[in-house]
C-alpha cells in the first residue's frame, strides 16, 4: 500500500477512517541485533504489544498510529525490551514530528486551540511545551550582567518580576512571582552572581532584601524615575482634591492642564505657563507644591553626591508645614532608602529600559489574550532576531597569530567589527546577552507577536 505515514522507521499495514479520525496500523521496521542494555546478549523474540501514537493532522483529519510493537528478551541480563521505532516518542505517545508540530504551534496559538486540532489531552501540550521551554533554557545561556535591572509588572494575572542587563539594552530574565522565596532561590544559583556590580531597582523593600542576602557585593541603586514619578503623583492627587471644590466646567477644565502640571515647567510654551499660573492663583498650595516638584526634580542634574544631598537638604528645609502631609510618603521614601537612591550620582543608571520590557509584556499580554505566562516568557527571551541583535560576535585567531591583537569583537547591534589581517585559523563565537529591546519592540509594534 501507498505509504501514508512517511515515516522511515514504520510500515503503514492498513487504514480506516472512525469517526472523522484516521486509525493507521503499522509495525517497526528495525531489528535489534544486540542488546542494549548489556551490548553483547543475544535476543529472541518474547511476544508483541499494541500501543497508540497520535501523529499530526492530515486532510484535516485527527491521526492515530496503532502500532504492534514487537518484544524481545535478553538471554544474558534477561531485560525485555520493545522495537527500536526512532520516530515514536514514548514518554508522549506521540510521534516525533507531532512533538515538533506542537513546539512550534504553541508560540502563536494557545495550548486550547493545539489540544483540539491534534486530539490530546491540553495538559499534555503544556508539559510537551513545559519541556521545549526546559530546553530552549539550557541551549540558550545569556552572560549574567554587570550592571542589572530589576522591575515587577502584573501579568497575567499576577505580579512577575523582570530582570534586564541595563549595560547591554537586553531581557536577562522574567520569573513567575515577585516573591522573596522565589527570587533568594533564583538569584542564589545565578550563575556568575559575582559578576553582579550594579542593580538598579524601584523602592520594593523585598528586592533590597534579596540583594543583600543573594548578592552582598552589587550595589543597589534606585531607579531616580521611580522616585521622581512619586513627586509628580504628590501633585496629582492635590489636583484631585481641588477639583471637587470647582464646577462641573472648571472641573473639566482643569482635567485637562493635568498633563501640564506633570511636564517640567521648561519644557511649557509660554501659553501653558499662563494657564497653570491662573490655578496656582486660585490654589496657591497647588502652586507651591508645583514649585517643590520642579525643585525635587532639580536635584537630579547636580553633577556630584555630595552636591545633591546638599540639595536635597534644602528641599526638605523649604517644605511647607502645611504641605508635609502631602509629601510624606516621598520624604519617608528618601530617608528609608536615601544610600540607594544616592547612589544614582555614584553610577547613573536607571531602569528606563526594564520599563520598556514592562510595556512590551504588557502589549504581549494584551494581544495573546489566552496564553500563559510560561508562554509570553518564552516568546520574549528566545525570539531568535532579538536575541541575535542582542548578541556579540567574539572572533579569537589560533596560536600561529600574536597575542596583542589575537581578539576581535564585532556586535550583531551594528556596531563596527575590528579586525587586522593576522595569519592563523579564526574561532568564532558568540556570546548572548539577551534579547534586545529595541528589536522586540519593534517586533510588536508590527504585529510579530499576535
Amino acid at each position: 500500500m501507498t505509504d501514508f505515514l512517511q515515516l522511515s522507521s514504520l510500515k503503514p499495514l492498513s487504514i480506516e477512517v472512525v469517526d472523522g479520525s484516521y486509525i493507521v496500523h503499522a509495525e517497526g521496521r528495525m531489528v535489534p541485533s544486540a542488546c542494549p542494555e548489556c551490548q553483547t546478549g543475544r535476543l529472541h523474540g518474547h511476544g508483541t504489544q499494541k500501543q497508540y501514537f497520535r501523529d499530526t493532522p492530515t486532510h484535516g483529519k485527527t491521526v492515530q498510529i496503532a502500532v504492534q510493537r514487537r518484544r524481545y528478551r535478553c538471554q544474558d541480563c534477561h531485560k525485555t525490551m520493545f522495537d527500536p521505532i526512532p520516530d515514536l516518542d514514548t514518554k508522549r505517545l506521540a510521534t516525533t514530528r507531532l512533538i515538533h508540530y506542537i513546539r512550534t504551534h504553541c508560540f502563536r496559538e494557545t495550548f486550547a486551540s493545539i489540544a483540539r486540532q491534534v486530539n490530546m489531552d491540553e495538559k499534555t501540550i503544556r508539559h510537551i511545551f513545559d519541556d521545549y521551554a526546559d530546553e530552549l533554557g539550557s541551549k540558550f545561556r545569556f552572560v549574567t550582567p554587570r550592571f542589572m535591572g530589576i522591575d515587577e509588572l502584573k501579568i497575567v494575572g499576577a505580579f512577575r518580576a523582570m530582570i534586564t542587563n541595563v549595560e547591554r539594552r537586553t531581557v536577562f530574565d522574567m520569573r513567575a512571582t515577585r516573591s522573596k522565596a522565589d527570587l533568594l532561590a533564583y538569584f542564589k544559583v545565578l550563575p556568575d552572581r559575582d559578576s553582579v556590580e550594579w542593580v538598579a531597582m524601584d523602592m520594593y523593600h523585598v528586592y533590597r532584601q534579596v540583594m543583600k542576602e543573594a548578592l552582598p557585593e552589587a550595589r543597589i541603586v534606585v531607579d531616580r524615575f521611580h522616585i521622581q514619578r512619586m513627586a509628580n503623583e504628590v501633585l496629582e492627587k492635590m489636583r484631585k482634591r481641588f477639583r471637587k471644590t470647582l464646577t462641573q466646567r472648571q472641573r473639566l477644565k482643569l482635567k485637562d492642564e493635568r498633563f501640564l502640571l506633570l511636564k517640567r515647567k521648561r519644557d511649557l510654551s509660554p501659553e501653558a505657563i499662563s494657564r497653570i499660573s491662573n490655578w496656582f492663583q486660585q490654589f496657591p498650595l497647588l502652586g507651591e507644591a508645583h514649585s517643590l516638584k520642579e525643585a525635587f526634580f532639580a536635584i537630579w542634574e547636580n553633577q556630584t553626591r555630595t552636591s545633591a544631598e546638599t540639595a536635597f537638604q534644602a528641599w526638605l528645609d523649604r517644605l511647607d508645614p502645611e504641605l508635609r502631609p502631602d509629601f510624606k510618603e516621598l520624604t519617608t521614601a528618601m530617608t528609608n532608602w536615601h544610600g540607594e537612591v544616592f547612589a544614582y550620582f555614584d553610577n547613573p543608571i536607571t531602569n528606563a529600559y526594564t520599563e520598556s520590557v514592562n510595556n512590551l509584556a504588557k502589549g504581549m499580554n494584551r494581544m495573546g489574550r489566552g496564553y500563559s505566562f510560561e508562554v509570553i516568557r518564552a516568546r520574549m527571551l528566545y525570539d531568535e532576531k532579538a536575541r541575535k541583535d542582542g548578541s556579540t560576535l567574539v572572533s579569537k585567531r589560533g596560536p600561529e597569530a600574536d597575542d596583542d591583537d589575537s581578539l576581535c569583537i564585532g556586535y550583531a547591534t551594528g556596531h563596527e567589527v575590528r579586525t587586522k589581517a593576522k595569519r592563523g585559523p579564526v574561532s568564532h563565537h558568540v556570546i548572548e546577552y539577551g534579547p534586545y529591546i529595541p528589536t522586540l519592540t519593534k517586533l510588536l509594534e508590527s504585529g510579530h507577536f499576535e
